[in-house]
């Protein structure tokens, strides 16, 4: 794994017909989906990327998941999902989302839904945690949790 830059990253995503309900309005779980997209992209701009994931056999599980819908997004609707690592502890680390709704025109992009997720490694042939990316340890020292 090589050494992550920063602990940020952003993806853009477009709204499609199987993120909506008949109103045209994003499903909540949709957005889950976009989150892991956005986490899956966060990973690999901080050196973990799905290729090593599976050579490696350490993948991050989701451990919990809190979520805010603010606003609704809607379909044909691009928006901007910004991921940070926030903490890291032994085995756990913490991110954060905010997923935006790109301004059209020059207008202010608007903040969406809020979500902040806590992630465990895991070797996934045993099932058993392992300790967090070491490269991230030693790139973000005032990452780690007191």
């Amino acid at each position: 794994m090589s050494g992550p830059l920063s602990p940020r990253h952003a993806a853009t995503i477009r709204v499609y017909y199987f993120d909506t309900d008949a109103g045209g309005v994003v499903h909540n779980v949709a957005y889950l989906r976009m989150i892991e997209v956005a986490r899956t992209d966060l990973a690999a701009a901080l050196g973990w990327t799905v290729k090593e994931m599976g050579e490696t056999g350490l993948v991050p599980v989701v451990a919990r998941t809190e979520i805010d819908y603010l606003k609704p997004a809607r379909l044909g609707d691009e928006l901007r999902i910004e991921g940070r690592l926030v903490s890291l502890e032994k085995i756990r680390f913490h991110l954060e989302f905010e997923v935006y709704r790109v301004g059209e025109s020059g207008a202010a992009d608007l903040l969406l839904t809020r979500c902040r997720q806590t992630m465990v490694t895991v070797n996934i042939a045993t099932g058993r945690p392992q300790p967090v990316p070491k490269a991230w340890v030693e790139s973000f020292p005032e990452l780690i949790a007191a």
